[in-house]
């Protein structure tokens, strides 16, 4: 089923909750989130708090970033966990080049993870450690 380790999720979760903390941009509305389009240009906030998030996201493999997007779907409700395999072949019609870049700008991004773990049936708690 989930073709990433749960850690790297996991670590994801925790580094992109932490950039939240510091992140001076309104929660993001479930109904204003980008729908995905090959020509579309992201807006990543500049003050360089996600490179690293984004390098991090930028080391996976191509499985694994079309997981997380199907992860961050799944988990925003766009998806059911029903619907995993859906979810994964929308997902791999985005250019992997682009992935990154749009998950970096998804102001909730460690709660949508978060959540479409859950939605998976995997338990993120096991592997933080104290971050909440």
């Amino acid at each position: 089923m989930l073709q990433i380790s749960i850690e790297k999720v996991c670590d994801l979760i925790i580094n992109s909750l932490a950039l939240n903390a510091t992140n001076p941009f309104e929660e993001t509305d479930l109904d204003t989130l980008p729908d995905i389009d090959e020509d579309m240009e992201f807006k990543v906030p500049e003050d360089g708090k996600q490179d690293e998030l984004k390098k991090v996201i930028e080391k996976l493999n191509e499985e694994e970033k079309v997981n997380l997007v199907a992860l961050v779907w799944v988990g925003r409700g766009s998806f059911s966990a029903e619907e995993w395999e859906d979810a994964l072949e929308e997902a791999r019609d985005l250019s992997p080049d682009h992935i990154a870049e749009y998950l970096v700008g998804i102001n909730q991004l460690g709660d949508f993870l978060e959540e479409g773990l859950a939605e998976l049936g995997y338990s993120s708690e096991e592997f933080e450690t104290g971050v909440r």
